[in-house]
């Protein structure tokens, strides 16, 4: 009895001890002894290369978005340097047509053959007197060769090659006597050009307007950098000077053709240039004219490569980083008469 109770004793241990082992067998332990997630067994971490080619991927994402936004800027500033060309093309191209549209307008008396000068009526430009040049009312658009004004240009710089726009004629608007202006009083069959603020006395309908006289060219030179070229024009002023205006910087080419009535029909019968001679008794009944333009400042990946070929100008190219733009205009003188 007492050797079966023994063998009941240990035979329960012995079945506890297997449970207790099989119970550890199914709940494996970690490192320290805590029981595994299920849920993490399948995790690892990134491995090195796959972090280099991650910072590689986001490398070159981050140099494309650096590229657009500089070649955004690039556009951008492009855009803005063309538009800031094309508002000063703008404004030098209608004042010039203006001008050129006026000219040969004496008032009610539209023939520069029936003006005459009153005494004491003179021009003086750098205290050398320009009455010779300034007087040529006939020529009232003119468009010579060389300089033939008696005083230099500015500081002494025309730009080579570049031609030269003489305009002659009397104001837009009628005016009040100007003691220190050389004015046109004129009527319907004639008027005269005087100065002190007396003017001669006319016959029948007459009204004043104030003399002009321009001479637009191109400088080397502009009023505020040695290095850029500049449209400019000597203009009559009170005082009887001629007085020498910067109209435009930046202006580098300006170019001139003339369309001259031979017969005296008001209809154009050829284009000059000017170094072409004219036909005695031609008139010039309209004007076409060229500007050449450059922006005042180098522009980051630009490469001006275009070739330019207008007016008698040879082909050339600047191969430079300045933007340019080159404007044309035609204009009618509405002035020119009939025979």
């Amino acid at each position: 009895m007492r050797g079966d109770g023994a063998g009941r004793r240990a035979a329960g241990i012995s079945g506890r001890n297997a449970l207790a082992r099989g119970r550890r067998r199914r709940r494996p332990a970690g490192a320290l002894g805590r029981p595994l997630d299920p849920g993490r067994q399948g995790q690892r971490g990134g491995s090195l290369a796959e972090l280099l080619v991650s910072l590689a991927v986001s490398s070159l994402l981050l140099l494309g978005v650096f590229g657009s936004a500089q070649s955004m800027r690039q556009s951008a500033r492009a855009a803005d340097n063309l538009h800031s060309l094309e508002e000063k093309a703008r404004f030098a191209l209608d004042l010039l047509r203006a001008d050129i549209r006026s000219a040969g307008f004496w008032g009610l008396n539209s023939d520069a053959a029936a003006l005459r000068l009153s005494a004491g009526a003179s021009v003086r430009c750098g205290g050398t007197d320009a009455s010779d040049w300034a007087f040529r009312f006939k020529e009232y658009v003119a468009a010579p060769d060389a300089w033939r004004l008696p005083c230099s240009p500015y500081r002494n710089r025309r730009q080579p090659e570049t031609d030269v726009l003489e305009i002659r004629r009397a104001g837009q608007t009628t005016a009040g006597v100007d003691s220190r202006r050389l004015q046109v009083h004129s009527s319907r069959g004639e008027g005269i050009v005087f100065s002190a603020g007396s003017p001669p006395s006319l016959e029948g309908e007459t009204e004043i307007r104030d003399l002009v006289v321009h001479a637009w060219y191109v400088s080397a030179r502009s009023s505020h950098d040695s290095g850029e070229p500049s449209l400019r024009r000597k203009t009559q002023v009170r005082g009887g000077l001629l007085r020498d205006e910067e109209i435009l910087a930046g202006v580098e080419d300006f170019q001139v053709r003339l369309a001259l009535d031979s017969n005296r029909d008001g209809v154009a019968d050829r284009v000059v240039d000017p170094s072409a001679s004219a036909p005695s008794g031609a008139r010039v009944v309209a004007v076409r004219f060229w500007l050449l333009l450059r922006h005042d400042s180098p522009e980051t990946g630009h490469v001006d490569g275009r070739t330019y070929t207008y007016a008698d100008r040879a082909a050339r190219s600047f191969d430079d980083a300045r933007r340019r733009l080159l404007v044309s205009a035609s204009e009618v003188v509405a002035n020119a008469r009939r025979d």
